[in-house]
């Protein structure tokens, strides 16, 4: 659930975005790179500094989907990626799920 307005409006909250990748990934430790860097230079160019990257990485078919989770102050954003396994040059998406304002912050 998104409450309040200032990093949820900062955030454009669901925008999903294709960056090309130049080559397949060999392993799931190399998926979860790509998305944490991915995410961290998009919250970035946002003027937001997020820290403490949480992710899981799980094999789906032909692809690897990284679930992750960045904080930034008392809130969290979370993220999803998906990136082929083999093959090249594969696309690869990154997508911001949403803000989850802890009930703590007022």
């Amino acid at each position: 659930m998104v409450r309040g307005g200032g990093l949820a409006a900062a955030l454009m909250v669901g925008l999903l975005l294709t960056a090309p990748v130049q080559a397949g990934f060999g392993s799931a430790a190399m998926a979860a790179d790509w998305c944490k860097d991915k995410t961290l230079h998009y919250l970035n160019r946002r003027g937001l500094r997020p820290y403490n990257w949480q992710a899981t990485t799980a094999s789906k078919g032909d692809n690897y989907v990284t679930r992750g989770i960045w904080s930034v102050d008392a809130d969290e954003i979370k993220v999803e990626c998906a990136t082929l396994k083999h093959g090249g040059p594969p696309p690869g998406r990154y997508q911001v799920l949403g803000v989850d304002v802890t009930d703590g912050r007022r």
